[in-house]
């Protein structure tokens, strides 16, 4: 079995690049069309009707050269970009479309397309009103509030996973707005606090919104907004102090609180203990760590089988990487050999006892 690295992700992401691309250019263009609906609708109308009336009256004058409907579409659509193709006809009734089409053409140029080309073709300097109308065509998408150091890291591991965001951020100048414009995520700016704020992101459609503001009180007046307006969406919010974010957790049905401290402090003591940590979580009241342990040469674990290691440690070896193959989840008679790499999930007391205990190589022994 194989596993999918971070370095696969990320390639898997640029893969799916074009996709991505072309989904957001069909958003876009069918956000446009929404946006200028009432102007293309009355251009259409009055096309349609042009061409109706004009087959009619052309039949009527010329009925030995008679003009089906497609035709007179034509005519009538190339009347009004003012590239007739047929002479001047000799009755005054016909004569008025070679004016009045053009005419219609001119209107619908000068109030639509004025503004629907450079919209369509500088997607880049849009205004917040427009990075709305975006946002607005997303459903089960994930919010994102606060692009600070911690936002943007989300970003780019929800980006990986392919998921559709929005960014609400309150700092107009942002200097991460181009990298996140870059992955075609609307941002709306503005104070999460906000109704209409959150109403511009979807917060009704969206599946999570994740708070990620260095306020705590700016996160949880946040997510109280947020409850008020949609009561089932799944809320991840930072926070700072740990019994802070456990008590308010409850109050504002938050589905996970995380602290900053709570989860750096294993990775520090972690580090401290001669093992890289990856990554922290809790689950219930305990905090976890996933550990990546290098076997070195002479050491309890070189030779040891993966159960044995297990059993006596109470951990889970959940990969082994030997050279230049990886091995999720690895049966228990698995011999680890000196070189090695595994990922070890447990509590921070049964790592420490594995990277000193167990890990210590031949020159440590002496």
């Amino acid at each position: 079995m194989t596993i999918t690295t971070r370095d696969d992700a990320r390639a898997a992401y640029h893969r799916r690049a074009i996709r991505r691309r072309l989904r957001a250019s069909l958003r876009d263009t069918w956000v446009l069309l929404r946006e200028f609906r009432v102007g293309l609708v009355i251009f259409t109308v009055a096309l349609l009707l042009g061409a109706i009336s004009f087959q009619a009256l052309w039949n009527q004058t010329y009925p030995d050269n008679s003009m089906r409907f497609i035709e007179a579409l034509f005519q009538t659509s190339a009347l009004t970009l003012m590239q007739p193709t047929l002479d001047f006809p000799q009755e005054w009734y016909l004569d008025i479309y070679y004016f009045l089409m053009p005419l219609l053409g001119v209107i619908a140029l000068a109030t639509g397309l004025a503004d629907f080309l450079p919209l369509l073709f500088n997607r880049r300097s849009r205004h917040s009103q427009w990075e709305a109308a975006v946002a607005s065509t997303f459903n089960d998408h994930i919010i994102i509030i606060g692009l600070g150091h911690l936002g943007i890291r989300v970003v780019r591991e929800l980006v990986i996973l392919d998921e559709d965001i929005v960014v609400i951020e309150i700092h107009e100048d942002s200097p991460r707005f181009v990298e996140v414009r870059e992955y075609d995520i609307p941002v709306i700016t503005g104070d999460a606090r906000n109704v209409d704020i959150l109403d511009a992101a979807g917060i009704d459609r969206a599946a999570a919104v994740i708070i990620a503001t260095n306020n705590d009180l700016a996160n949880l007046q946040i997510a109280s907004r947020i409850r008020e307006t949609n009561r089932s969406i799944r809320i991840v919010m930072r926070m700072f102090d740990d019994q802070f974010a456990e008590a308010m957790a409850d109050r504002f049905e938050v589905s996970a609180v995380m602290s900053a401290s709570m989860m750096a402090a294993p990775a520090f003591a972690g580090a401290a203990a001669g093992t890289e940590i990856v990554q922290t979580f809790k689950v219930g009241d305990q905090v976890l760590a996933m550990g990546r342990v290098e076997v070195q040469p002479c050491s309890r674990l070189d030779g040891a089988a993966v159960g044995s290691v297990e059993d006596t440690l109470d951990i889970s070896i959940v990969l082994l990487q030997s050279g230049d193959a990886v091995d999720q989840s690895p049966n228990d008679d698995v011999v680890l050999h000196s070189g090695d790499v595994i990922a070890v999930v447990a509590g921070l007391p049964q790592i420490k006892d594995l990277a000193r205990n167990w890990n210590r190589p031949c020159r440590d022994e002496q």
